[in-house]
C-alpha cells in the first residue's frame, strides 16, 4: 500500500465557481472517479494506443473530495496518493479503507506514466510533434483538459441531450478528436484544437477493440456505483489525440438537467471556444 504524499495537501485550495450552461446551472457536477485503465502492450498492438480513464485533472481546485468518505477539501485537508498522484484522502484510515478498490487503478496510473517514460527513453518519436516528448505531450493534454473541463462537460451534456433524457448517459458518450497546436504560444488553453466531435453509442464503441470495451465497462461501474449511492449519474467524453492514449474523462453527480435548454450547435460552440482558448461562461452561440 502506498502512503500519502504529505507535501501535496489540497485543503487550502481556493474554490472556483462554475459558469452557467445555457439556460441553467448543472446541479453540483463533479468528476466521477479517480481511475485510469492502462492496457498491456499486447492490447496496444491489437487495438492501437492504450486507453486512460481519469478524473478531470482540474478537479483538485473545483470538486476536491476524499475518495473514501467524500469529505470536501474545503472542510478537511486532502493529500494525494504518493504513487499515482490521483486519488486523494483526508486521512490514512480512509486511504487504508479504500485501498482494495484503489490498488488496481493505482498500478495502472503509475504504469501509464512508466510507459510514456520508456517510449521517450527508447527515442520513439513516431507521431510526435517536433521537439516534444510523450511525457511532455501528455502533461500538456492534462493542462488543456484542466482548463476546458467545464466546457467539455457542457458539450457532453448537450451533445447527448441529457436535459431531455438523462438516462442516455447509460448508452452514449461523446467522442472528441484532437490535434496538437504548434502555434499555442505556451498558452495551456490552446495546446490542442478540436478536429471533430460526435456522439457514439456504447455498443458501436465496443467494436473498436478491447480497450474501448474495458473503458466502457469502467464507466458503467462508475455510474452504477454513483447511482446506487444516490449521488447522480455519470457521463463521459473520450478524447483521442495520437500518439497518446485514448483518454476517457468522466463527469459525475449529474441529476435533474431538465431546466437546461439543449444547444443543437454544441459542436460549433465546442470547436469555436477551444480554438479561441475561451473559458466557459455560457454555453451558447
Amino acid at each position: 500500500m502506498f502512503t500519502l504524499a504529505f507535501g501535496e495537501s489540497q485543503g487550502s485550495t481556493k474554490q472556483e465557481p462554475r459558469g452557467p450552461i445555457a439556460a441553467g446551472v448543472v446541479p453540483n457536477p463533479e468528476p466521477a472517479g479517480p481511475i485510469k485503465i492502462f492496457q498491456t502492450r499486447r492490447d496496444r498492438v491489437d487495438d492501437g494506443p492504450a486507453s486512460v480513464i481519469t478524473r478531470p485533472p482540474g478537479a483538485k481546485a473545483v470538486d476536491g473530495k476524499c475518495d473514501n468518505c467524500y469529505v470536501k477539501a474545503s472542510e478537511k485537508p486532502l493529500k494525494a496518493c504518493a504513487r499515482c498522484k490521483v486519488s486523494r484522502y483526508c486521512s490514512r484510515e480512509c486511504q487504508a479503507a479504500h485501498w482494495p478498490t484503489h490498488k488496481p487503478w493505482c498500478n495502472n496510473n503509475a504504469g501509464h506514466l512508466s510507459e510514456l517514460q520508456e517510449a521517450d527513453a527508447r527515442g520513439q518519436t513516431r507521431g510526435l510533434p517536433p521537439g516534444i516528448t510523450h511525457v511532455e505531450l501528455d502533461q500538456k493534454l492534462e493542462k488543456w483538459v484542466k482548463y476546458h473541463n467545464a466546457l467539455l462537460m457542457a458539450a457532453t451534456i448537450h451533445a447527448l441531450a441529457l436535459p431531455r433524457d438523462i438516462r442516455r448517459s447509460h448508452t452514449y458518450m461523446l467522442r472528441v478528436k484532437l490535434a496538437y497546436r504548434p502555434d499555442h504560444g505556451d498558452v495551456s488553453s490552446k495546446y490542442f484544437r478540436v478536429l471533430d466531435a460526435s456522439v457514439i453509442d456504447f455498443e458501436t464503441a465496443k467494436t473498436f477493440g478491447n480497450i474501448w470495451v474495458a473503458s466502457i465497462d469502467q464507466i458503467t461501474k462508475l455510474r452504477t456505483d454513483s447511482e446506487t449511492m444516490r449521488r447522480g449519474t455519470v457521463v463521459a467524453v473520450a478524447l483521442e489525440c495520437p500518439p497518446l492514449a485514448m483518454q476517457i474523462v468522466p463527469f459525475g453527480s449529474l441529476r435533474d438537467l431538465s431546466p437546461l435548454v439543449i444547444q443543437q450547435q454544441w459542436k460549433e460552440i465546442l470547436i469555436r471556444d477551444v480554438e479561441a482558448g475561451k473559458k466557459l461562461s455560457r454555453f451558447e452561440m
